[in-house]
């Protein structure tokens, strides 16, 4: 195994099912896909401070990618209900 560290355009093509998997176990409906680039986003922070010793790579993915659209779901939630009172 070599020690160079993969660009973030290889980790995407690799885990851009992940974010779609992710929103879909959350029962989100995104028809406009407004959170999928929320997921993207959620796999930058991992991809730069992720060190080998701590675990899986995906396994940190998941986790960051399932808060960013958590909050992102729950910010448009009080939006919405802000608007309407």
């Amino acid at each position: 195994m070599t020690n160079e560290k993969m660009t973030f355009e290889e980790i995407y093509k690799q885990n851009e099912r992940r974010v779609y998997y992710q929103i879909h176990k959350m029962n989100i409906i995104d028809p406009q896909q407004e959170f999928y680039p929320h997921g993207l986003v959620a796999m930058w922070n991992p991809y730069e401070k992720y060190q080998p010793d701590n675990g899986l790579l995906a396994t940190y993915f998941n986790y960051t990618i399932q808060s960013h659209i958590i909050n992102q779901y729950l910010k448009q939630t009080r939006e919405k209900e802000s608007t309407y009172s």
